[in-house]
């Protein structure tokens, strides 16, 4: 093993090289946009990233920090929907917290649970229990909205508003969640509320309000992916030389970012290619997804993070210095993770002992109402296997 992988890195690291030398010589902007528009007009699955002003192989300073902003995070958990339980529900949770950069204001705590067991919310259309999925879908826009009402509710600020949702901002569901269709049309209303709340404060009070998405240590090659693309010549792109990304395949943008951005830096602004992002273009031009690439360690320690923004950020540049200082400075408070996101984490998960006194607590309502409760053999053996004893009310 240890072998293989050692031929393993070394063949990345050839690898590496070649995508940095390709990286340096990309110093025109106009011939990468040429060469991603005929991508798009020959409809060949490209999914990589396109620049959109800056060029690819620069790095960008960190800008001075805002002297004051709020900013808000938005996190959540859930229990699952169980057929051994005594009640089949689910349960999700969601925790805001907001952050009041420099000021003395405390910060605020906000935690939203929900309980969900009637039948349209816990089966599908064929009367079987919904998947994982679909409570992480549910999950997911719930974050979103009550991340958009919060900073909606602080419109008012006299500083400027940084909502930080966790993950990557593009959000699809496959067809194992029964309310897809409405679950996507309500999370791009979170992001039209999010831009109804910038515009409200850039009008009435002089301040902005952006969303950014935080990736944590990404594994995504969308710059490695265009640096294939312009290795092609004209005749070669096409959906077969796409499907992968050739001599450079199985690297991923991590360690190019790396070579390029010292900590504190970032990456030009990008979009990436898909079909998913097109939706959000064709909601508004607003509403498209851009990212950036932000080396959030210190020096010594490097480490990778990608931050996504709807359109109205990415195209602002006092916006986008906003969120590279903030974003860098949240991390610096929290070792490499947004100090905000964190504390959001800590509000919105369930812990295991909590979920056994929901239970508990269920099974005693069912008695009360004089129902039948009844937990499958196999629950009761994980219980008995992981040392708990549960005493049920007489």
């Amino acid at each position: 093993m240890g072998r293989a992988l050692a031929a393993r890195n070394l063949t990345l690291n050839e690898r590496l090289d070649a995508a940095w030398e390709r990286l340096m010589a990309q110093d025109d902007l106009g011939v990468i946009h040429e060469r991603v528009q005929l991508a798009r007009e020959r409809d060949v699955g490209f999914r990589g990233a396109a620049p959109l002003g800056e060029p690819v192989n620069a790095a960008y300073p960190l800008p001075p920090l805002p002297a004051r902003a709020t900013i808000l995070a938005a996190d959540g958990s859930q229990v699952y929907p169980s057929i051994h339980a005594a009640a089949l529900y689910y349960l999700t949770n969601i925790g805001v917290f907001v952050y009041h950069h420099g000021t003395e204001d405390l910060p605020e705590q906000i935690t939203e649970p929900a309980l969900f067991y009637s039948e349209k919310d816990v089966r599908d259309e064929n009367g079987q229990a919904i998947t994982n999925t679909a409570v992480n879908a549910r999950r997911n826009v719930a974050e979103l909205q009550m991340l958009a009402r919060e900073t909606w509710n602080r419109r008012n600020a006299d500083s400027p508003l940084l909502a930080i949702s966790d993950g990557p901002l593009l959000f699809w569901v496959g067809k194992d969640v029964p309310d897809g269709k409405r679950l996507e049309q309500d999370y791009l209303g979170a992001l039209v509320h999010l831009h109804d709340t910038h515009a409200s404060a850039a009008s009435t009070y002089g301040q902005s309000a952006s969303l950014i998405g935080y990736v944590d240590r990404p594994t995504s090659a969308f710059v490695v992916s265009l640096l294939h693309l312009l290795g092609l010549d004209d005749d070669d792109v096409r959906e077969a030389a796409l499907k992968s990304n050739g001599d450079l395949e199985g690297l991923a943008d991590q360690p190019l970012m790396f070579r390029l951005l010292k900590p504190g830096e970032r990456s030009a602004v990008m979009v990436q290619q898909s079909p998913q992002n097109k939706r959000y273009h064709d909601k508004g031009e607003s509403y498209e997804i851009a990212f950036f690439y932000l080396n959030v360690g210190q020096s010594g320690a490097y480490h990778l993070a990608r931050v996504e923004m709807p359109m109205w950020v990415a195209r602002s540049q006092p916006l986008l210095d906003q969120v590279h200082a903030l974003t860098f400075d949240q991390c610096q408070l929290m070792w490499r993770y947004p100090y905000a996101l964190t504390r959001a984490d800590e509000l919105a998960v369930i812990r295991a002992a909590e979920r056994t006194r929901l239970d508990d607590m269920i099974e005693i309502e069912l008695l009360r109402n004089e129902q039948i409760v009844e937990r499958s053999e196999k629950l009761e053996s994980k219980t008995v296997r992981h040392g708990r004893t549960r005493y049920r009310p007489k």
